[in-house]
């Protein structure tokens, strides 16, 4: 009966996360960056604490909250001025 329990209150934190990870990825440049780059630290380090756990279902949502936080981290990652391209090959060097 427990583990049911502890998915019913996980449900709505769930929600309310999916609603922070959508609020957080239509934001533009810089306040995308640090939207992002805060929640994704906060996601890894909840996730982190939840591996911690014995029972399955924290380990799972611990994991989750992992992806999610890496997934948060490569939004920030994301270069605000997409004109440059870094691999763009220079010929004038020659």
């Amino acid at each position: 009966m427990m583990p049911y329990l502890k998915l019913l209150l996980l449900l709505p934190f769930f929600a309310l996360y999916l609603q922070l990870y959508n609020y957080a990825t239509i934001r533009k440049g810089t306040e995308k960056q640090q939207t992002c780059r805060a929640l994704g630290i906060f996601s890894c380090t909840i996730g982190t604490l939840c591996l911690i756990s014995r029972d399955y279902l924290p380990v799972i949502i611990g994991l989750l909250l992992l992806m999610f936080g890496f997934r948060f981290i490569a939004h920030s990652l994301d270069r605000l001025d997409k004109k440059i391209f870094i691999d763009r090959y220079d010929n004038s060097a020659d």
